[in-house]
């Protein structure tokens, strides 16, 4: 069959109307995001939090960040007491309220998870040190991610010699302290064999503690180790050249306008022995609010907030440091705190949140701070540790 030019050019154009109302009718169709005009209101995610000052801001302003890149959820902030926060947490889902996400201090989660308010995480990063996710884990079970955290470190005078390289280094200068307790010494003692429990049995009294806490008073009759609660003011006198402070108070030395440095406490024991953190704010979900429809607006939250990025200004801003640890390959974490920092991250000592060690290490303290003092012996403050510690272990 043969087809005039002016038929083919109509049946051309016909297909051609065809096709493009073929397209515009499929664009037309497509059903509107969430978040996007004609479409579902974004997603409310509520996150109740401690932060105050600079932190506060910080948040505040990668929020707003969060909330332009990803339409379809918008976070509401609101700032909640520590003091307060717990309590009006399980008031607030006791009646069906409440927030969708708490971002707090782990000691505060932790009473949340013991009062029914949090549930596993939705959001499982493995971007944090191993250690720093044992802290919230329950009967094998994740219930926060990690956010912010706190270490101790060696700080020294750079004008009184070399940097240490061992513990033996410490009798060239007098080591300062505002406390003695075991986040303090937790590095050099497990380095040394200490320990609280073995096999969920308290050890307070093994041979190993002994011999520590044997040492700390050949430190004290020396001279090389003093407790003074203004411990950075001595150090900025010339009084001492060592003292051991948070990560996030080096700021505070800078301010003395004296030269100095840092080091990872286990830098002084050839690398061995575990570091308590002072501090971890955490990130956890609600037991009541995340329900099915929930479940993919808060996932995205938490995940943007875990990121390095986040994080990386939040650490800017007040001083604590990221759990993420993406945030220590970039160039500017390897130098520095950060660099400190980062070692010590690797070597925390991996407790779960619901380890017999967390309520045996305050007995510890009790009895190094009362030999310290000169109220008791070694061996008869750490045999009354022990009495106390299999009480507290036999509770449930």
């Amino acid at each position: 069959m043969i087809f005039s030019k002016r038929i083919l050019y109509k049946l051309a154009l016909a297909l051609t109307l065809t096709v493009m109302l073929a397209v515009l009718t499929s664009g037309c169709l497509r059903t509107p995001r969430q978040g996007e005009p004609g479409g579902p209101a974004p997603a409310v995610v509520t996150v109740w939090h401690t932060l105050q000052g600079a932190e506060a801001t910080a948040l505040q302003a990668q929020v707003d960040g969060i909330d332009k890149s990803n339409p379809a959820v918008l976070i509401r902030l609101q700032y909640v007491p520590e003091q307060n926060f717990a309590t009006l947490a399980y008031q607030a889902e006791a009646g069906g309220e409440g927030p969708e996400l708490f971002l707090a201090p782990r000691e505060i989660l932790w009473q949340l998870y013991a009062e029914g308010a949090i549930s596993p995480v939705v959001q499982y990063t493995t971007d944090s040190y191993p250690a720093l996710l044992e802290q919230f884990r329950f009967a094998g079970k994740l219930y926060a991610q990690p956010f912010l955290v706190d270490l101790p470190l060696l700080y020294y005078r750079t004008d009184g010699g070399p940097a240490p390289t061992s513990l033996a280094d410490l009798n060239k200068g007098s080591l300062v302290l505002p406390q003695i307790n075991t986040r303090v010494f937790a590095a050099w003692w497990t380095a040394q064999g200490g320990k609280a429990a073995l096999r969920s049995q308290p050890q307070l009294n093994a041979p190993e503690n002994l011999a520590f806490l044997q040492q700390l008073v050949i430190w004290r009759d020396g001279g090389i180790v003093r407790v003074d609660p203004n411990a950075f003011n001595v150090m900025a006198a010339g009084g001492a050249r060592f003292t051991i402070a948070n990560a996030s108070q080096a700021s505070v030395l800078s301010q003395l306008n004296i030269p100095w440095n840092a080091l990872a406490l286990n830098s002084l024991s050839g690398g061995q022995g575990q570091v308590l953190l002072t501090q971890t704010l955490g990130i956890a979900n609600s037991a009541i609010k995340t329900v099915n429809s929930m479940v993919e607006p808060v996932r995205l939250v938490e995940e943007a907030l875990l990121s390095s990025g986040v994080e990386g200004a939040l650490a800017k801003a007040g001083g604590r440091f990221p759990a993420a640890g993406g945030y220590y390959q970039k160039p500017e974490a390897q130098q520095g705190i950060s660099l400190q920092v980062s070692q010590s991250l690797a070597k925390v000592w991996p407790l779960e949140g619901d380890a017999l060690e967390w309520k045996l290490l305050p007995l510890l303290d009790t009895a190094w701070q009362s030999v310290w003092n000169g109220a008791q012996n070694p061996v008869d403050a750490l045999n009354t540790a022990q009495v106390q510690a299999q009480e507290a272990a036999n509770k449930k």
